[in-house]
């Protein structure tokens, strides 16, 4: 008897290898996917401007990129400085401060960009909240007074709408590129349950219609989390954000569907090297340690000798 309703996703005709740059985008769904990534091996980053839910938003931000001049939407609390286009964890201690980190980070991910195979984005909510005084999105409210902001619900159209025209831009600057969709399985619970069902419909809609559009995909990974592990053992204690077990399935899947089989070998002997490598002993000063953590530095310095793309 069948306990689990499962689906096959289509191995992608990708095959990534080591040494493909990687660049996720989006909700924290993608710092998690971050941390296997490097741990695996990849060249990868992720996030320049933290954690961003909304596509519109992730959209404009890209779009930034391209822009000679960028007008930068600032503002002060108390005596820290944030941008409206980034998260908190975006700051400065004084305007002009802020402002060159902005300019370095966008710096930085336009020549990730310029060399990726892979970006990868993740749409957490279809909620947004526009600054009344602007009548702007923003990516983040930075806890300035809820009277500020007029919160909405994004239509599905103008988030599509948005992407089309940067998947135009991105493709223009890197024929290689491919972009790959997916919609964040953290549930916004703060939004509510069926609010937050709400926003999920709309941007799965989204995904779906950007799939269509040239060297574009889409990775089903709320599916897999609300219709594969819909039990809440696979959740954290929190019953909204995926627990470790989720991940790593839900990080299997991914590796299995866009690596190619070189690849996976490879990451398969990588965590083998780790776990030898972050192995502990009652005894780290006996012979037979001492031995184990001098054969395990070998094995490393051989394995990445033939392996020149690894990141270690």
């Amino acid at each position: 008897m069948k306990f689990v309703l499962d689906f096959d996703i289509p191995k992608s005709e990708l095959a990534l290898k080591h040494g493909d740059g990687i660049v996720l985008q989006g909700s924290c769904f993608s710092d998690e996917i971050l941390t296997k990534l490097k741990a695996a091996g990849h060249t990868v980053s992720a996030n320049h401007f933290g954690t961003v839910f909304h596509p519109s938003m992730l959209a404009f931000n890209v779009l930034n990129l391209f822009e000679s001049e960028v007008e930068e939407r600032l503002l002060q609390r108390d005596d820290l400085f944030f941008s409206w286009d980034a998260s908190s964890t975006v700051f400065g201690y004084s305007q002009e401060g802020l402002v060159d980190a902005l300019v370095e980070k966008r710096k930085n991910l336009l020549n990730e960009l310029k060399s990726a195979r892979m970006l990868v984005v993740t749409f957490g909510t279809a909620w947004g909240y526009e600054l009344i005084e602007t009548e702007s999105l923003v990516a983040n409210c930075h806890k300035i007074p809820a009277s500020n902001f007029q919160k909405f619900l994004s239509s599905p159209y103008e988030m599509t709408q948005d992407w089309v025209q940067t998947i135009e831009k991105l493709t223009q600057f890197n024929p290689d590129l491919q972009i790959v969709f997916t919609v964040s399985p953290v549930r916004h619970i703060k939004d509510g349950l069926v609010e937050n069902n709400l926003s999920k419909a709309r941007l799965i809609e989204v995904v779906q219609q950007l799939a269509l559009e040239p060297n574009c995909h889409y990775f089903p990974s709320y599916e897999l989390m609300m219709d594969v592990l819909r039990d809440y053992r696979f959740y954290k204690s929190d019953l909204i954000h995926p627990n470790e077990l989720a991940v790593n399935y839900i990080w299997g899947r991914f590796q299995e569907t866009y690596f190619s089989d070189e690849s996976l070998a490879i990451g398969r002997e990588i965590m083998k090297l780790r776990a030898a490598e972050q192995h502990s002993s009652l005894f780290v000063q006996s012979r037979a340690h001492q031995q184990q953590v001098e054969s395990t530095k070998a094995k490393i310095e051989d394995f990445l000798a033939k392996h020149k793309k690894v990141v270690w």
